[in-house]
């Protein structure tokens, strides 16, 4: 029964949060259509009929501002998302600008009321406030425009230090949504790890704890700290560093080497390791600091030539059978190692050796 009970209140929560979205998107899609009837606005401010005679034809025609033209010149940009120069306040509705044009057809009268005698008003609030009732005034929220938390105490919206929920929409539940180190109804308190560095009627100035204290503290500096966070050590001097490198007991892996960090300590290689995948250091076969100036396979061939070069001069020198034998063991040597060897399949304790 209580699964039950459960399931349904997660999917009336459900039902509630996309009823939400689609009044938000409401209000958000009649902004956007004012953005784009305004932008229409300003680019035909200084169009005219186009006879030549203007005072003709405002005398005969009527003005243009308020002219039927220029309307239809106007409406051809209405939601159309290439009629603004920036969409970023738009951004996250998808198919806005059908869901536009469909505003538009629904409100066409309402909205050739505020062209022809509402121009001195406000659009966004004379149509998506007052007329359509689809957005709130800033600061305000709900079915009924609501103040805000903050507002009714003369003062920034939950003081200047949060957001109020469905702010400026027909919905939401007018809470403070408080900023980082700010707590309370109102955002009128410091959060833990915040001390209060100022207080007004207009609201409270947080700043951050020193980053060694734990919990509340009187000041930014690791003097004002009550307690310490774990890795620090109360002194004198307020909260301190622990160095825990000095404990013999960090880092006693082979080849590893403890490195001491704020609050805390890691674990790293020794140079010319590096840690495997279970995080034991093993030799580092391809980031050797002494890695010598020539590849391991150029070496044992300059090894074998040399070798060749000495041999050779010596049977030259003294002619004899034995010399001629390891003259022809050496060449034979020197072509396998050139038909063989290259890096990849020399064993790692010959390149250690080798200082490869």
């Amino acid at each position: 029964m209580s699964r039950i009970l459960l399931l349904l209140a997660v999917l009336i929560g459900a039902t509630s949060q996309k009823e939400v979205t689609i009044k938000n998107e409401k209000c958000r899609t009649c902004n956007f259509l004012v953005s784009t009837f305004d932008e229409g606005l300003k680019k035909t401010a200084r169009h005219h009929f186009a006879g030549g005679d203007t005072a003709w034809e405002e005398k005969n025609l009527g003005k243009y501002k308020t002219s039927e033209t220029r309307l239809i010149e106007v409406l051809e940009g209405v939601c159309k998302k290439s009629s603004l120069p920036n969409m970023d306040n738009f951004m996250g509705i998808a198919e806005i600008e059908f869901k536009c044009s469909t505003q538009l057809e629904k409100h066409e009268e309402t909205i050739e009321e505020f062209y022809y005698n509402q121009q001195h008003n406000n659009m966004s609030n004379w149509l998506c406030v007052e007329q359509l009732k689809l957005c709130c005034p800033d600061g305000h929220f709900g079915k009924n425009c609501e103040q805000c938390p903050g507002l009714s105490e003369k003062a920034d919206v939950c003081f200047g230090k949060g957001s109020c929920h469905g702010d400026g929409s027909r919905e939401g539940s007018g809470k403070c949504k408080c900023e980082t180190g700010y707590t309370g109804n109102l955002c009128r308190y410091c959060d833990i790890e915040y001390f209060e560095e100022s207080r007004t009627v207009q609201g409270v100035v947080c700043k951050k704890c020193h980053e060694g204290c734990l919990g509340v503290c009187s000041s930014e500096s690791s003097k004002g700290c009550s307690k310490c966070k774990n890795g620090w050590k109360l002194t004198e001097e307020g909260c301190a560093d622990v160095n825990e490198c000095q404990n013999e007991s960090a880092c006693t892996k082979e080849h590893e080497i403890c490195v001491n960090t704020v609050g805390s300590f890691k674990c790293e290689c020794k140079e010319g390791y590096k840690k495997d995948d279970e995080q034991n250091c093993q030799f580092d076969v391809e980031a050797s600091p002494d890695r010598p100036f020539m590849p391991i396979d150029q070496q044992l061939k300059l090894i074998a030539f040399s070798s060749l070069i000495i041999i050779i001069t010596f049977v030259v020198w003294h002619g004899s059978p034995v010399l001629y034998v390891l003259t022809g063991i050496t060449i034979v040597a020197l072509i396998l190692v050139d038909l063989y060897v290259n890096p990849d399949t020399i064993p790692d304790e010959a390149k250690r050796f080798l200082g490869y």
